[in-house]
């Protein structure tokens, strides 16, 4: 094999790896995102749930964040507030997760 040829190969190969790792990376940026956006919408949801008198706001919270590809991993009332913590698999990564507080703002409790 010719020095140029060598050289070619090697440049080939740095790049693929590049590309992998900038794929894994998006991926797991995307999986971040998503974990974040499904935490909102879970808090969100278990909130809405409690204010208007359901008997269970965390299995409200447990469905909105599985309709957004993540799974509840916690959740807990606090008073007025809901607390949620959500789990999304990015393969191969591992879980990623996000945290999430929902409740009525400061001017509308009495």
């Amino acid at each position: 094999m010719s020095t140029g040829a060598a050289a070619v190969l090697a440049w080939t190969g740095a790049a693929s790896a590049v590309v992998a790792g900038a794929g894994l990376l998006g991926g797991g940026m995307l999986a971040q995102a998503r974990a974040a956006t499904a935490a909102d919408l879970a808090a969100l949801a278990a909130s809405d749930a409690l204010a208007v008198g359901a008997s269970a706001p965390c299995q409200v919270a447990a469905e909105a964040a599985d309709r957004n590809g993540a799974l509840l991993s916690s959740c807990q009332v606090q008073g007025q507030d809901v607390l949620v913590q959500v789990e999304v698999r990015a393969a191969p990564l591992p879980a990623l997760g996000a945290r999430a507080r929902a409740g009525p703002s400061p001017t509308d409790v009495p």
